[in-house]
C-alpha cells in the first residue's frame, strides 16, 4: 500500500457497519458515505470527519476502495447495479469490499461485473457482532485474488483479523458456516434457558451456570446482547437469522446436503423471535 493511506468510502452503517465505519475514520482514513433512511449514523460520522455524498456512485469515485455492508443481496444490487451505483463511479485500480452477508453467486456476479474496469472484488463478510466492531476483533472471511489481497490488508486488518478462504464467494460460506452454528445455538439455548425458568430457575442463574458448563457459547456469553437484538431493532437477529439460514439452505439445495436442523430453525426464524424473550406487541 506504501506510506499514504487509501480513501474508503463505507455503504452501510448498521448495527456493525456504523462502528467498523467508525474505526476507520478514527484510524486516520479519508472516509465518504452515503445515506439511506437513517441519518443519525450519517450525522456521527460525519461529526468525525467523514464526508457524505449523496449517492454510491459519488462514494467509489471519491475513494480507492469502497465497503458494502447493506443487509442483503436486493439492498446490494441497487447500490452496486442500480441508477448512481457504485460501478459507474469505480476506477481502474479500485477495490470493492463485500463485507456484509451475501450469497456467493452474487459475489461472484460483483466480480465478473467489474473486471472490465479492472476492479478489485472480495467477498469478506464478518463474525463477531457488534461488540467486535467496536474493538477491531472482527472475524473477517475473504475470498478473492490473494495477492490482490495485500493491498486492502491494512483498511480489513483495522476492523478485524483476516481469514483467507479462496477464491471469491469462500468467505461467503466460510462466514455462512459460522452463522449456521450460531443462529442455531441462540435458538437451542433460548429454548433450553426458558425451559429452566418453566420449572423454577431464574434465568440469571441458568445463564450464568451454562457460562461455566458444556452449554456454553457465544449467545449464552453474550446472552444480554443477544436478547437486545430480538427486542431492539434494527437490525432484528430473527430476520438475519432466517436471511443467512435461507442463504445456507439454498447452497445446500444445491450441493445435495442435508441440513434438517438449520431448516427447523430458519422456519421458526421467520415467524419472528422465541416468545419468552421477545417485546410483546403494544396495543395501540
Amino acid at each position: 500500500m506504501g506510506d499514504e493511506k487509501k480513501k474508503v468510502g463505507f455503504i452501510g452503517l448498521g448495527d456493525i457497519g456504523l462502528p467498523m465505519a467508525k474505526r476507520l475514520v478514527t484510524g486516520g482514513y479519508q472516509t465518504t458515505v452515503c445515506g439511506h433512511v437513517r441519518r443519525q449514523p450519517i450525522e456521527e460520522m460525519k461529526s468525525l470527519g467523514a464526508m457524505e455524498v449523496k449517492t454510491p456512485k459519488e462514494v467509489a469515485q471519491a475513494s480507492d476502495v469502497s465497503i458494502i455492508m447493506v443487509q442483503n443481496d436486493k439492498q446490494a444490487d441497487e447500490v452496486i447495479f442500480g441508477p448512481g451505483g457504485l460501478l459507474e463511479g469505480v476506477k481502474a485500480g479500485d477495490g470493492i469490499l463485500l463485507m456484509g452477508t451475501y450469497s456467493p453467486a452474487f459475489c461472484k456476479r460483483v466480480a465478473a461485473a467489474a473486471q472490465p474496469k479492472k476492479v478489485d472484488v472480495f467477498d469478506a463478510p464478518v463474525v463477531g457482532a457488534r461488540m467486535g466492531a467496536e474493538a477491531g476483533t472482527l472475524g473477517i472471511s475473504v475470498g478473492g485474488d490473494k495477492e490482490a489481497l495485500e493491498k486492502y490488508r491494512e483498511v480489513l486488518e483495522r476492523m478485524g483479523k483476516i481469514t483467507y478462504c479462496g477464491t471469491i464467494g469462500m468467505g461467503q460460506i466460510v462466514k455462512l458456516a459460522n452463522n449456521m452454528c450460531a443462529i442455531i445455538n441462540a435458538w437451542v439455548a433460548a429454548e433450553a434457558i426458558a425451559w429452566g425458568m418453566k420449572n423454577g430457575a431464574t434465568e440469571e442463574m441458568l445463564v450464568e451456570h451454562i457460562k461455566i458448563g458444556s452449554g456454553n457459547s457465544f449467545s449464552v456469553q453474550n446472552w444480554q446482547w443477544l436478547k437486545s437484538m430480538w427486542t431492539d431493532p434494527p437490525p432484528p437477529t430473527y430476520y438475519v437469522g432466517a436471511k443467512d439460514l435461507s442463504y445456507a439452505l439454498a447452497i445446500a439445495h444445491e450441493v445435495n446436503q442435508a441440513c434438517p436442523i438449520a431448516a427447523l430453525v430458519c422456519e421458526l426464524a421467520k415467524k419472528g423471535p422465541p416468545k419468552e424473550f421477545s417485546r410483546p406487541v403494544e396495543k395501540k
